[in-house]
């Protein structure tokens, strides 16, 4: 193998449901691939160093039994597992130590969304400093999940993505909250009218940058909770969030910058 070929290492789940894992190169994996049985692959992996590659890999795979996983490393790589485009539930992107913003985070992102059918992503981070959490996901991924994660929670944060959900680190979504609302200047804000939101949309998501569930929301505003909740839908609609926790983040990031401004 040339020092510019990427390799590729791919998990299959066997007849029992456990994975199969193999590491081919680029020559013959397509050969491999014609005459193994099993599902296209559907959960990608990009980690451009062998070692966390391959130790990633097998944990994604006793986890994940019911999904072939292919782990590559370059987004390239993803191109030649013959999957077919629309296959892929998820991709994980291990972006090491380097920020959500970083220029060739965007390009491995831009690349997952032209030629694979936009699936969702994910990002595996060395780093899990608030800011950088919240950059993550206003920019639309689907998951953050830091290396100092235990690989069981790891394992279940990739589930609960690939079940359409989206996972935040506990710590650093409290570490958000905590900057933006406390401290020897803390004053409660409202989000401002410009966001599109209707006055009752508005004291629901004070209450949901507080945390509060609905049952709270609809006891303090004096509402049904099925009326509360059509207020969180039409927030989450309204500011592209992915769930109300995505919506708290981003106005408490938004209403951070306006405060700095």
């Amino acid at each position: 193998m040339s020092p510019g070929e990427s390799s590729e290492l791919i998990s299959r789940p066997s007849a029992l449901g456990e994975g199969n894992t193999a590491a081919e190169s680029r020559g013959t994996s397509a050969l491999r691939r014609r005459h193994a049985p099993g599902p296209h692959l559907s959960l990608g992996l990009i980690d451009p160093m062998p070692l966390t590659r391959q130790a990633i890999l097998e944990m994604l795979a006793k986890a994940l039994p019911e999904y072939a996983i292919a782990a590559v490393s370059s987004c390239e790589g993803l191109l030649e597992t013959g999957s077919k485009p629309r296959s892929w539930v998820l991709i994980i992107l291990y972006t090491r130590s380097a920020r959500s913003t970083d220029l060739w985070v965007q390009h491995a992102r831009e690349f997952v969304s032209r030629h694979l059918a936009d699936p969702p992503v994910a990002l595996l981070s060395d780093r899990d400093d608030a800011q950088n959490v919240l950059e993550a996901l206003t920019s639309g991924v689907h998951g953050f999940i830091p290396t100092s994660l235990e690989a069981e929670v790891a394992a279940r944060a990739v589930r609960l993505i690939t079940a359409g959900g989206t996972f935040i680190p506990a710590h650093t979504l409290r570490a958000a909250i905590t900057k933006t609302d406390t401290g020897p200047n803390y004053e409660r804000r409202s989000v401002p009218v410009e966001w599109g939101l209707t006055p009752r949309e508005l004291s629901v998501i004070d209450l949901l940058r507080e945390g509060k569930p609905n049952k709270v929301i609809a006891i303090k505003l004096n509402m049904q909770d099925s009326t509360v909740k059509v207020h969180v839908r039409n927030i989450l609609r309204k500011l592209h969030a992915a769930n109300r926790t995505h919506a708290a983040c981003l106005a408490n990031r938004l209403l951070g910058q306006q405060a700095e401004g």
